[in-house]
């Protein structure tokens, strides 16, 4: 036996524990450590039981976070975590024909997450962008942008509910509260040992700096099939943590900022509805019924009277704005006031919309106050400005001389609310806002004294 061997307690540093079980193994090594069983379980912050039963090939299948804290007591080198890892996860088929009955709860020892919120999609709404984020060819990071009230989490959970079978050791969902009412984003230390804890770590035994959190989370997940679902999160530094290092694992993350992708990650940006998908969100939310003898335009029976032409209907998600939580809300405003119709509810659309689009906790325009809340100073000025102009189209050059600044400077500013998907670029050096999202910044008060100001410069422009 050479003097490396003999150090390595008898097991060869060029190939460790070649030809011994798992058992064998740890009891070598902890033989080498001069530990006791106890002595190590206490190191280890395990029960000493599991440590007789692991040394005695008595666990079907080990708990990933058991072997991770086994290899850090023990002092292991790379090569023999790396030994230890694969015997852990390639238990020999044998063990499983000779463990007692009594083992059986061991196979899997730790909860499997099943944390995926309930499907909310609707039938032949965004079928098309769940096809292309569920697909089994799709990178194994995808992240799903837009506007507030584009329907991302119901996507994103959508199409984890669709996938879901495809990961046997279970989903997470992670609210990252990007933008949450009265609630800071999550800090990502925070989540990882929220994490961390669901997955089987014991809360003792959870580092304290963020790169530890992260280093023991990668760990975990590297011999699991996981899928994650981050949602809303805020930024790349709240979110690159999470995500895991190897390709098992899936993440489907929503966001409202164009967030920089790691890798080769997919980005899906999603706009507001097409007009058909629109109508059909809305005579199902509000629970009418489709008329199949009407050529496949949405009839309406129940809340809907039966004499709504389709056109009433298509104006109606029009004062939407053709956009997903705008058109829920205003179909949860007509169920709950059982003497209305679809012409009531389009008049009251007509006069003041934001207004009524709101339903329980959930509006329209806290949607949109949260996205405007997360911005800077400067950006909120010139989301202010741009809504005390009459309209919501405008040119590169006509933003300068509304917000008063140089082309250059209004450039980064505009950039930055594209950013935050509170203004389109439909072609290059040309924006526009949302028809809501102009409605909901021409409520905002402009800075002191701008109105008068911006009435002056949209004449300058030629807007009025």
């Amino acid at each position: 036996m050479s003097q490396a061997d003999e150090k390595n307690g008898g097991v060869g540093s060029m190939n460790p524990g070649a030809g011994m079980s798992m058992g064998e193994l740890l009891r070598t090594w902890r033989r080498r450590a001069l530990l006791t069983q106890e002595q190590l379980a206490e190191r280890a912050g395990l029960n000493v039981r599991t440590v007789r039963r692991l040394e005695n090939d008595g666990l079907l299948r080990p708990r990933t976070t058991s072997v991770l804290l086994l290899a850090k007591a023990l002092d292991l080198d790379g090569a023999e975590r790396a030994a230890l890892n694969a015997l852990a996860r390639d238990r020999p088929a044998d063990h499983a024909a000779h463990r007692p009955a009594d083992h059986a709860a061991d196979a899997r020892p730790w909860t499997v997450p099943r944390q995926l919120p309930a499907d909310l999609a609707v039938p032949g709404v965004r079928e098309r962008e769940a096809a292309f984020v569920a697909s089994r060819t799709t990178q194994a990071v995808v992240f799903v942008t837009g506007m507030a009230g584009t329907g991302k989490t119901v996507l994103a959970v959508h199409a984890a509910h669709r996938l879901a079978p495809h990961f046997p050791d279970g989903q997470l969902f992670v609210d990252l509260h990007g933008h949450a009412q009265a609630t800071a984003p999550v800090d990502p230390g925070d989540a990882l040992a929220r994490v961390l804890r669901t997955l089987g770590v014991p809360a003792e035994h959870v580092p304290w700096h963020l790169d530890d959190r992260a280093a023991l989370y990668r760990s975990v997940l590297a011999d699991r099939r996981l899928l994650i679902v981050l949602d809303e999160a805020a930024d790349e530094h709240q979110l690159h943590p999470l995500l895991p290092a190897t390709p098992g694992c899936r993440v489907i993350v929503t966001s409202r900022h164009r967030l920089t992708c790691p890798g080769d990650a997919r980005v899906l940006s999603l706009d507001t509805l097409p007009l058909t998908e629109a109508v059909s969100l809305f005579v199902r939310t509000a629970g009418c019924a489709l008329d199949a003898t009407s050529g496949g335009d949405p009839a309406v029976t129940s809340v809907c009277a039966p004499e709504t032409p389709p056109d009433v209907l298509a104006e109606i998600v029009r004062r939407c704005g053709l956009l997903p939580l705008a058109i829920r809300l205003a179909a949860a405003r007509l169920q709950a006031h059982p003497s209305w119709n679809a012409r009531h509810l389009l008049d009251r659309l007509t006069t003041d919309r934001l207004a009524e689009l709101a339903a329980g906790h959930q509006s329209v325009t806290g949607a949109l106050n949260r996205s405007y809340e997360r911005l800077p100073p400067d950006q909120q000025r010139a989301y202010r400005l741009l809504g005390a102009a009459p309209h919501s189209s405008f040119t590169l050059g006509t933003a300068a001389v509304l917000l008063n600044t140089t082309p250059a400077r209004a450039s980064r500013l505009l950039d930055h609310l594209v950013h935050a998907h509170l203004l389109q670029e439909p072609a290059p050096g040309r924006y526009r806002l949302h028809d809501l999202v102009h409605a909901h910044a021409s409520t905002l008060r402009p800075p002191h004294g701008a109105r008068p100001a911006v009435r002056v410069r949209c004449r300058t422009a030629s807007l009025t």
